[in-house]
């Protein structure tokens, strides 16, 4: 009697690093548009940390699972996408933080180019005769 054949499955772990290299082609192209200066650092750290727990949940199941586990987790599905929610809403709390500061900044510019405007008038009608 011959040994059954095992066949090379993705559900074996293959997932998993298919995963990993999503997130390290990812980390590459934030790398290229920091370099090229098209995305600040700052605000790209916090993505950037995102990418690095996702990848690392990605490469180390079983350390995930055990963590998992431990924090009353029944499956690592579940809690791999409670953490990338609460990643993800982080990073929208990030977002709005800096969108706020433009709208503040924005305004105060638009305040001090009135009252520039307004100076230059009047500089204006004291030298016209």
């Amino acid at each position: 009697m011959q040994p059954t054949e095992e066949y090379w499955r993705l559900s074996d772990g293959v997932g998993n690093w298919v995963f990993a290299g999503v997130c390290l082609v990812i980390a590459v192209i934030l790398t290229r548009l920091i370099v090229r200066e098209r995305v600040t650092l700052q605000g790209s750290m916090s993505f950037g940390l995102f990418l690095a727990v996702l990848g690392s949940m990605a490469v180390f199941p079983d350390a995930t699972g055990y963590v998992a586990h431990a924090l009353g987790f029944s499956t690592l599905a579940n809690f791999f996408f409670c953490t990338a929610i609460a990643a993800l809403a982080i990073l929208h709390l990030r977002a709005l933080v800096t969108l706020s500061k433009v709208q503040l900044r924005s305004i105060a510019l638009t305040q001090e180019l009135a009252i520039l405007q307004e100076k230059i008038e009047r500089i204006a009608k004291h030298e016209a005769p």
